[in-house]
């Protein structure tokens, strides 16, 4: 089968040695499952097309997923003696009935120099390209085929620090500088890249084009960027509902009776120890209302980015830790100094912390509460001081800002485990986030000063909208500190 060049359709070959990965990462950067992925040679045997973005001019962006190369050297050899008589005889006849396998990799192989635009050529980060003999036989198989490559660096492992990461590059980077068809060397680890390294392909390629084409391609990266950026604000539009729903959280306790005030009280000496406590009920319901708000964001997240899964378990919550404000509006000194007393009965994190509020500023008559901390986040604990109108009996529970910054870290370190999630892996899995990861998002969250606390009081929409710029400037700034540009 012949194909005529044709300046709306880009091909994009994924070529590589046997079992390295191609079809892994077609899925993951088509969004969906094509072909069939399993751990053993010459899984692919025939060659495949998909289209990566089609154009509103009829323009298409194509991606074929190729046989692996089995026996490179020979192939490499039998390549190089077709343009002789006896090594075209060799190659179209003898191995046609002789070694049917070996013919259908030399037709692969024709067709990919045939067809393509660019060769993305997939390689085993970890079998450094010395200690690798298929890798120089393969460079003379894409030097016979002709076209500009782009090495991709898959099977990286999980994410590392970018020192790291830019160290084994400028390896291959190194073994790869001969040769003059290979325009750059990226990573792409289909089981653990992100959207971001797929930019920065779509960049490379750009580049690498011819230049009729290039006027055809920078609209079908435009389609492909749009798609990309919409999963992406969708993203932080699901994250900036969440927090906007911790921060909205709130369970309304009554002032307590003088019989509950006694139980509190006796609690906190070790007596009625089965007895019903508000406080923690409601604790109980807060922290019930978060763990769903997260799993369901984890299953949006999973949704918007092209994933398959089930999501999250509750259990994350464990490693969350988390604490309360406590506003009590219009109470006596003994009823707030009792609720306190009871907060410090049922958090062995808030021991210690039992305040006497008959002198804490409610004689003062400024409605002024000394609320009880239970648990801490990132290690902060302390007890708070608010300023408080009248306006109601009773008291209100709620996430305090320490608590709303922690759930905000554990999000942005969900959506970076979405988005290096490849879709090669099979369905969504839990897993922990790398330790630099964390670091970088509370650096980033620290410097982003978000003003939680004014946020809290605006209505749902403006709410939610004025939590979107914050958390698009985190991860904008995180990026940057993940992959610093060249």
């Amino acid at each position: 089968m012949s194909f005529s060049p044709d300046p709306l359709r880009i091909h994009l070959s994924l070529v590589s040695h046997t079992n390295i990965g191609k079809t892994t990462l077609a899925r993951t950067l088509l969004m969906r499952d094509v072909g069939e992925v399993a751990d053993r040679a010459h899984v692919t045997e025939t060659t495949s097309d998909y289209v990566l973005a089609r154009g509103p001019d009829g323009s298409e962006l194509v991606l074929w997923d190729t046989p692996g190369f089995g026996n490179s050297v020979a192939l490499a050899r039998r390549l190089e003696g077709r343009s002789n008589p006896i090594g075209w005889l060799l190659s179209e006849v003898w191995d046609r009935f002789a070694n049917k396998s070996f013919w259908l990799d030399q037709k692969a192989v024709r067709h990919i120099r045939d067809i393509s635009s660019i060769v993305l050529y997939l390689v085993n980060i970890a079998e450094l390209p010395e200690r690798a003999p298929y890798i120089a036989a393969e460079m003379k198989i894409l030097s016979w085929i002709g076209k500009p490559v782009i090495v991709l660096l898959n099977q990286m492992g999980k994410p590392r620090e970018p020192e790291a990461e830019k160290a084994e590059l400028n390896i291959w980077k190194k073994a790869l500088a001969d040769y003059p068809f290979v325009k750059t060397v990226l990573p792409m680890d289909a089981f653990a890249r992100c959207w971001i390294q797929e930019e920065m392909l779509f960049n490379a390629i750009g580049d690498a084009l011819p230049q009729d084409q290039r006027s055809a391609y920078r609209t079908l990266q435009s389609v492909w960027r749009r798609s990309r950026q919409a999963a992406y604000a969708s993203s932080v539009d699901a994250m900036a509902r969440h927090i906007w729903h911790a921060l909205a959280a709130h369970m309304p306790l009554e002032t307590p009776s003088l019989r509950e005030r006694a139980i509190t009280v006796g609690q906190r000496f070790g007596f009625f120890k089965d007895e019903h406590n508000a406080v923690a009920d409601a604790q109980a319901a807060l922290a019930s209302q978060a763990a769903d708000s997260f799993c369901s964001l984890t299953a949006r997240l999973i949704e918007i980015n092209g994933l398959h899964g089930s999501g999250v378990s509750k259990e994350i919550f464990r490693r969350m830790k988390t604490d309360w404000d406590l506003a009590v509006y219009s109470m006596d000194p003994q009823s707030a100094a009792a609720i306190g007393t009871g907060i410090g009965a049922a958090s062995a994190a808030a021991a210690g912390l039992a305040v006497d509020l008959s002198s804490a500023g409610l004689t003062l008559g400024l409605g002024t509460l000394v609320g009880g901390l239970i648990g801490a986040v990132s290690g902060i604990g302390a007890a708070h001081a608010y300023n408080l109108t009248r306006q109601k009996a009773g008291a209100d529970l709620t996430w305090s800002s320490q608590a709303v910054s922690g759930f905000l870290l554990e999000t942005i370190l969900l959506y970076l485990a979405v988005a290096h999630f490849g879709r090669g892996r099979g369905d969504w899995e839990e897993s922990e986030s790398p330790e630099f990861w964390k670091k970088a998002v509370s650096d980033a969250i620290a410097k982003s000063n978000i003003p939680l606390n004014d946020i809290r009081k605006l209505a749902p929409d403006a709410g939610v909208n004025a939590l979107l710029q914050p958390i698009d400037a985190i991860l904008k700034r995180v990026f940057e500190l993940l992959y610093p540009p060249e």
